[in-house]
């Protein structure tokens, strides 16, 4: 740049005419004898050069006789210091006092190494103590592991149902008896989990919900963020977007609880983020026990005035974990399902996903979950849409959590928090291959690499306030070049914006057979020996600047939420303060109300409310048709209805006439823009 300046000062100088002559003279070189070729004695056109080394020796091949190429070249004396000085003359002096472009790190190597291997990661640990026997599928589900694809539970054209009808209404949360179970165990509070890590000499410690954020933020450094693979999918996604959701790039922070030696990883949650108030939290588990228990036994976890909960129904043993060790890490993962007919283990995961207009608009799932899917492809009201998102979204943090646990795959419940509407199976292969790509064996090339990544980071970060427990904070920003890691001690009493702070930089580099090639090469290669060098640094920032880098980073983990349709602003704290789903929690512990933690809905957010309240007079419809008909079981015959074992279900007041949708391509689009922090479910 600065070059180019001072050569248009030169030409446009009138004092320094003699000067631009003399500098073209010294690099005009002699192109008046050009040389004859050799073997057939044509000319080549080019000047040549006596010099048997020279970059030019294979012109006459580039530029035969008959071509009307000729190449620009440049003949003619060093510089001399006086020509140098000269030039710089005419310089601009402040462009020496430019900052560091973003994209070159400058700062002090903590720890560099190379990730070489390409075996599995884990190795298992035994449990300490006895736990309950893993659960299995009732209700003829089972036959969803073994048939790829998605699964009605009715058929939308014949009405016929493929599974029990009993499955299709889903309990109100709050009328699920939570505090029967045994409960969530944060790694922490875990002591089986600690003291292995201790029994087995390990360092850190943690599950499958505290690492999977991290382990996403170090595969987006790893692969340069490398778009899924949408091939798969019908000509109605081939123009939406195909990278990751933004709710999938939303920084992490964990904390690590540092006791007796062990740091326990712990997600953490910031103040503006409240759990407990997100109804899909409670979902998942209350469709787990759904989906594994009996009708009968079911009923018992239903919450009645008439059935006060007694101590000894709280499970005496704990739920299944598996416990599995790294070279400096010891991990639990919980086993949801099991079935030996399939591969290795048997053990599949059990996930819930509400459909895209519950996902977007949580604090409206009343109202929206009147949305229907009702067609198997298309952008909106589909199965396809909904397995679109989720290898957007969800694909990557279900194939780090089927790792840790051992597991063949995951079962997919499809619902709108009223009624199910389909099931499917998706193996370990299936994701790893819309992630990765077809190249065999990548998936757990990536789970290995980014298992050792993680151990030399959170290796590094203790090291900045050792043995005390710490917060880090995770982010790969695009294009995926850099993975920032911010560091503070959990224990401060002084004012926060006087806590200490330290960030610490990685940057990684691709080899194959020791070449240097980019990451999407990398994970392409069959044969090829995949290392992988990796440098963790500390930047050279002063203090404040890594405070606003840090600020920055909170911001974009908050995503605004949206109050339901029925609640007016006056009422938002009262409707904030009485929504809990945990009946054990007080309200005093609840965090507290934040008007800045709002917003009005969009325009997608009107649209998908729209399309709920449709999907609701639909629904309406086709029962009073359906009304008196015999339910018809396939392979069944007539399903003989039950007693329901539900709460009477609240009415929902609906407008007799809707107006048409706005087209379902926009809403597509919109899903970015408009989605809510990212649900477990």
């Amino acid at each position: 740049m600065g070059t180019l300046l001072a050569l248009q000062q030169i030409t446009e100088g009138t004092d320094d005419l003699a000067f631009e002559r003399q500098l073209n003279a010294r690099y005009q070189g002699d192109l008046s004898a050009p040389p004859t070729d050799k073997k057939n004695g044509k000319s080549t056109g080019l000047r040549e050069d006596s010099s048997s080394d020279s970059p030019f020796a294979l012109e006459s091949e580039l530029f035969p006789a008959d071509s009307k190429l000729v190449p620009e070249r440049w003949k003619g004396d060093e510089w001399t210091a006086e020509d140098v000085e000269r030039i710089n003359s005419f310089l601009d002096p402040s462009l020496d006092d430019r900052p560091i472009a973003p994209h070159i790190l400058k700062g002090d190597t903590l720890r560099s190494g190379v990730l070489e291997s390409n075996s599995l990661a884990l190795t298992d640990v035994p449990p300490r103590n006895k736990h309950l026997p893993i659960s299995t599928l009732k209700h003829n589900l089972d036959r969803v592991l073994f048939s790829p694809g998605v699964h009605w539970l009715q058929d939308p054209r014949s009405r016929v149902y493929n599974f029990s009808p009993w499955l299709e209404k889903i309990p109100k949360v709050n009328d699920f008896a939570f505090e029967r179970l045994a409960g969530f165990i944060k790694s922490s509070r875990d002591e089986d989990l600690r003291t292995l890590a201790k029994q087995e000499g390990r360092k850190f410690a943690g599950s499958t919900s505290s690492l999977s954020g991290m382990l996403s933020h170090i595969y987006f450094l790893l692969s340069e963020f490398k778009d899924p693979d949408f091939s798969m999918m019908s000509q109605h996604f081939k123009s939406q977007p195909s990278g990751f959701t933004s709710g999938q790039r939303m920084p992490v922070t964990a904390a690590l609880v540092y006791k007796d030696g062990v740091y326990a990883v712990d997600s953490h949650t910031a103040e503006f983020d409240d759990p407990d108030k997100n109804v899909l939290t409670w979902m998942g588990t209350l469709l787990e026990h759904f989906l594994t228990k009996t009708p009968e036994k079911f009923k018992k976890f239903l919450r009645r005035e008439s059935e006060p909960i007694q101590k000894n129904e709280t499970p005496i043993m704990r739920e299944a974990f598996r416990f599995s060790k790294s070279k400096e890490f010891v991990m639990r993962s919980q086993l949801d399902c099991q079935d030996h007919r399939l591969p290795g283990t048997g053990v599949f995961d059990l996930k819930t996903r509400a459909c895209v207009t519950i996902r977007m608009d949580i604090l409206n799932f009343e109202e929206n979950s009147g949305y229907l899917i009702r067609n198997q492809h298309g952008l909106m009201e589909s199965f396809e849409k909904e397995y679109y998102d989720l290898i957007r979204s969800a694909f990557l943090k279900y194939g780090f959590q089927a790792r840790i646990g051992n597991m063949d795959g995951v079962m997919v419940t499809y619902h709108n928090t009223e009624r199910i509407f389909g099931f499917q199976y998706i193996p370990l292969d299936e994701m790893d291959e819309r992630l990765f790509g077809p190249t065999p064996g990548i998936g757990d090339k990536v789970f290995t690499k980014c298992v050792e990544l993680l151990e030399a980071i959170v290796g590094e970060a203790t090291k900045c306030y050792p043995e005390q427990s710490v917060l880090c904070s995770f982010e790969t920003k695009l294009p995926g070049k850099v993975l920032d890691v911010f560091v503070q001690p959990m224990e401060w009493d002084g004012p926060e914006e006087t806590r200490p702070i330290s960030k610490l930089c990685v940057k990684l580099d691709h080899r194959l057979d020791n070449e240097l090639v980019k990451a999407s090469v990398a994970m392409r290669a069959v044969t090829e020996a995949w290392t992988v060098d990796y440098e963790i640094m500390r930047p050279h920032l002063s203090e404040e600047e890594v405070r606003i880098d840090l600020s920055g980073l909170n911001q974009r983990k908050m995503r605004s939420l949206v109050l339901p349709s029925s609640v007016p602003l006056e009422d938002a704290e009262q409707y904030w303060t009485n929504l809990s789903f945990n009946k054990v929690m007080s309200k005093e512990d609840a965090k507290i109300f934040r008007p800045e933690s709002f917003s009005l809905a969009t325009a997608a957010i009107e649209r998908y409310r729209e399309l709920a309240r449709e999907g609701r007079l639909i629904s309406q419809r086709l029962e009073s048709e359906l009304a008196g008909r015999p339910k018809i079981v396939l392979g069944e015959g007539i399903y003989e209805e039950e007693e329901s074992l539900f709460l009477k279900e609240p009415t929902h007041s609906v407008g007799l006439e809707s107006s048409p949708s706005e087209s379902q391509s926009s809403l597509a689009k919109a899903d970015d823009n408009a989605e809510t922090r990212p649900s477990s479910t």
